[in-house]
C-alpha cells in the first residue's frame, strides 16, 4: 500500500532498464477519510480488532466461499 502526499497532481511510474517482464499496476484514488488505518494481508480496516474480526469472518465462511 502506498499513500501519496495530498498536494501532488500527478503520478509517474517507470520500469527499471533491466526489467525483463511487464508489471501490472492498479491505482485507486479517492477522497482521504482522515481515519486510522490498520492492515494485514488482504484486509484493511480501522483497528486491529476489526482486522481480527475480518479474519474470523473469512475463516468461518461469512464472506462467502470460493470453490473450484
Amino acid at each position: 500500500m502506498v499513500i501519496f502526499e495530498r498536494d501532488g497532481d500527478e503520478v509517474s511510474l517507470a520500469a527499471h532498464e533491466s526489467a525483463e517482464s511487464p508489471l501490472d499496476v492498479l491505482l485507486i484514488a479517492g477522497v482521504p477519510l482522515n481515519e486510522p488505518i490498520a492492515r494485514y494481508g488482504p484486509f484493511v480496516m480501522n483497528t486491529e480488532a476489526e482486522i481480527h474480526q475480518a479474519f474470523a469472518d473469512f475463516r468461518s465462511g461469512r464472506m462467502g466461499l470460493i470453490t473450484n
